[in-house]
């Protein structure tokens, strides 16, 4: 598990200092979202989530997605539905359980923000955990009411980093000694 995690650590690293925020912004300016977004297409955003399942995230994802998308959910950040797909699966499968529970939702003008509390349970050596954590994800969506723009704002290591062996203890560390 801990190599999975640093895989995807790895695998969305941008390329200079300021990866994450430039990534961020540039998704801003490329991908301009419909202002009139329907309630159903939030649903069905967070219908996806809520209870994450692999099954469910094969059938559904390409009514939710645009085949083009910019998506960073601070482990991964992915530009294509296919792409997205295959990072999905891939979380599917190595939770126990996952889901979001959201709090609020407001939106402003293109963007659509849903503040969220997320529970999962997953294992680590033979050993269960379960992690709550809140965030938030901002969203965007075109004419046809599937996502262009998903950026999630979380602290991984709060909700995921915490569980895991030696990272786990330097983050918790690091938390307790400002």
């Amino acid at each position: 598990m801990v190599v999975l995690f640093a895989a995807a650590g790895c695998a969305s690293r941008a390329a200079d200092n300021d990866g994450y925020s430039r990534l961020y912004e540039q998704g801003l300016r490329e991908r301009a979202g419909a202002t009139r977004v329907s309630d159903a297409a939030v649903e069905r955003f967070v219908a996806l989530y809520s209870p994450i399942d692999a099954d469910y995230i094969d059938a559904h994802l390409d009514e939710v997605y645009a085949a083009e998308v910019y998506f960073n959910d601070t482990l991964a950040t992915v530009y294509s539905r296919e792409a997205l797909k295959k990072h999905m699966l891939k979380t599917a499968k190595r939770l126990d359980y996952m889901s979001l529970d959201v709090q609020q939702q407001w939106r402003d003008g293109q963007d659509v923000f849903l503040r969220w509390i997320m529970e999962t349970h997953f294992s680590i050596m033979g050993s269960q955990r379960q992690s709550r954590t809140i965030g938030i994800s901002q969203l965007r969506f075109d004419d046809q009411g599937r996502v262009i723009f998903h950026q999630d704002f979380w602290d991984s290591s709060q909700g995921l980093d915490q569980h895991l062996p030696i990272l786990g203890t330097v983050t918790r560390w690091l938390r307790e000694h400002p």
